[in-house]
């Protein structure tokens, strides 16, 4: 997920969070939070009000007026403060709490309906630190940040209207400063957010080195830099930098909510000294002006620093905008049904990232229970043609049809039932062998299971391992060849009428291969089988060969016989190969 500074007007907007925390709440939620802010406005209105009761209690002990009745005025609004505190105090947390499940719930739904093609490391790099640490953060400050906001706010308009009815000179210094000094800390909160976000790239990729260097401690070692990494190093530098930069910022923006507090505490008292020596007001009202002055320049400084406050939860906020407001798979209204004859075809396809073309009016046939390879260079779009037709993305024209009809009328469910996918990145989950071949029809029997298994050489990994033992977070215990096997196993289990299969390009060990080759002879007797092909024998036994360019485009189509014995790409790519796998180390006596 890409960082992005808050901008001033966003910030404007949504000053308290309050909109963005809304659309992540349930309607339970949101009813708990307008009661904590309700009681958090009531409770500052009565700490403005006890301050407040300082005026009419100093014309007491000059005489004017008896003390006992505004003694007990002021118990009495301090036992309600005290009662409303506890209710709002239990409000925020439970507004809390449901905001960390709605949260959770939102962003689960969310990622449910965007294309695959989103599920990138940029994207998801920071989705389990979003999930954990940032809404953890965000429910923090929505229980004790906000809450503080309502509460001074509410204690500042109160001084603020008891200053002017008492003494409108005070109450229009007070008009005039108070506005002031919230623009200047206001700002002085977005700079340090600015600060902030702007430390969060070089913090995920710190992350992400840490992460590489621990998974790459085999490979580092064998080339001998297990102590010196010059990735992880320069991160940390950059991070260094970013960190330290952050807190001379930081720093600077709490000075200048500082420097405000103490000249609006110096021009108070002034008014204060003005109005004493004018004879406005007695020693006594004026030793409790300047109180009043203090306290309301606390309440001030208290609302700077909960501004400030609030930029780790607009961070979380942020961050979870990115991937709500990510644009998600359109799906249709009503879903057209297939064929079910396992028939792809691709019409005129141009796809891109970005202003970058990767395909070029694409057009392709793959006729049911047949086998299609798809060869080219590196780059020329082999295994996005693979990942438009598992609908990845849609394309950027043309079509992309199976079973008959445009994957874009089928809809992602429908579209997922008819395909088996088994790429080079398998993904295995943190469960046992036997759970994880079950991912491609959790319905299944265990004889079926097995018979997969079998069929795909993994029961061979599991009288190693058991069935039962966990393989890994990402199937880290077994080789990419064992789980290549497990990924070819839920195809099998799946049976779906179309197979995805993208060929392992580094070398496997002859078990692996030898596994893979009989899983693969199996999955392309039962269905429509297309393979982005590197092995000769997949190439040379297919039923159609689609021949890329280096520029995206069609430039062959046809069988090995046809393409071999004609000019072009193919008949080169056939060549180079052959003589690839013809190579070996000569022994020196030849």
């Amino acid at each position: 997920m890409s960082n992005a500074t808050t901008p001033v007007s966003s910030r404007l907007r949504d000053p308290l969070l309050t909109r963005s925390v809304k659309k992540l709440q349930s309607p339970v939620g949101h009813k708990l939070n307008k009661r904590y802010a309700c009681l958090s406005l009531i409770v500052g209105v009565l700490d403005g009000l006890a301050v407040l009761t300082l005026v009419p209690l100093t014309k007491a002990l000059d005489g004017d007026t008896t003390i006992a009745p505004w003694m007990w005025t002021l118990l009495a609004i301090a036992l309600v403060a005290f009662a409303l505190r506890f209710f709002a105090t239990m409000a925020s947390y439970h507004t809390a709490l449901d905001f960390i499940r709605a949260a959770h719930t939102t962003v689960g739904d969310k990622l449910a309906t965007l294309p695959l093609g989103w599920f990138v490391p940029a994207n998801t790099g920071g989705l389990s630190r979003l999930v954990s640490d940032r809404f953890m953060v965000a429910a923090e400050t929505i229980a004790h940040i906000q809450g503080t906001i309502y509460r001074d706010s509410a204690a500042l308009v109160t001084l603020l209207v008891g200053a002017c009815f008492w003494n409108p000179k005070l109450g229009l210094v007070l008009l005039i400063i108070a506005p002031l000094a919230l623009v200047v800390m206001q700002l002085a909160a977005w700079i340090r957010e600015k600060a902030s976000n702007r430390a969060l790239g070089p913090s995920k990729e710190l992350s992400q080195r840490i992460v590489e260097f621990a998974n790459r401690q085999p490979a580092l070692r064998a080339a001998g830099q297990s102590q010196v990494f010059a990735p992880l190093e320069q991160a940390l530098e950059i991070d260094h930098k970013a960190r330290i930069r952050e807190l001379w910022v930081s720093t600077l923006a709490l000075l200048l909510n500082g420097i405000v507090v103490q000249i609006f505490i110096v021009a108070l008292i002034m008014v204060s000294a003005d109005l004493a020596v004018e004879g406005a007001l007695s020693p006594l009202e004026t030793i409790a002006i300047i109180g009043i002055s203090l306290r309301f320049t606390r309440t001030l400084e208290q609302l700077g620093s909960s501004f400030v406050g609030l930029d780790a939860g607009r961070i979380a906020l942020t961050e979870t905008e990115l991937i709500t407001d990510a644009p998600s798979l359109p799906e249709p209204t009503t879903p057209r049904l297939g064929d079910g004859s396992g028939n792809v075809e691709l019409r005129n396809v141009t796809f891109g990232y970005g202003d970058k073309p990767v395909l070029v009016d694409v057009t392709f046939h793959a006729r049911p229970g047949t086998v299609t390879a798809i060869v080219g260079p590196s780059g020329s779009g082999k295994t996005t043609i693979a990942r438009l037709i598992s609908r990845f993305w849609d394309v950027d024209s043309g079509a992309v049809m199976v079973d008959g009809v445009d994957i874009r009328e089928l809809g992602t469910e429908q579209l997922m039932s008819r395909l088996s996918m088994v790429f080079q990145d398998v993904y295995l989950f943190d469960d046992s062998l036997i759970a994880n071949i079950r991912v491609g029809r959790p319905d299944a029997s265990d004889e079926e299971v097995f018979r997969a298994a079998d069929l795909s050489g993994v029961t061979s990994i599991a009288n190693r391992l058991g069935w039962h033992t966990p393989v890994g977070e990402g199937g880290r215990l077994l080789s990419g060849g064992e789980r290549q096997r497990v990924s070819v196993a839920r195809a099998l289990l799946k049976q779906a009428p179309i197979v995805l299969f993208d060929e392992a390009t580094s070398a496997l060990d002859a078990e692996n291969e030898a596994n893979i080759l009989a899983a693969m002879d199996e999955l392309r007797e039962q269905s429509t089988f297309i393979v982005i092909a590197h092995k000769l024998d997949t190439i040379k036994s297919a039923d159609q060969i689609v021949v890329l360019d280096e520029h995206g485009q069609v430039s062959q189509l046809g069988t090995h016989s046809e393409l071999s014995d004609v000019p072009g790409i193919y008949r080169h790519f056939w060549q180079q190969r052959k003589a690839a796998s013809g190579w070996k180390i000569s022994s020196g006596r030849d």
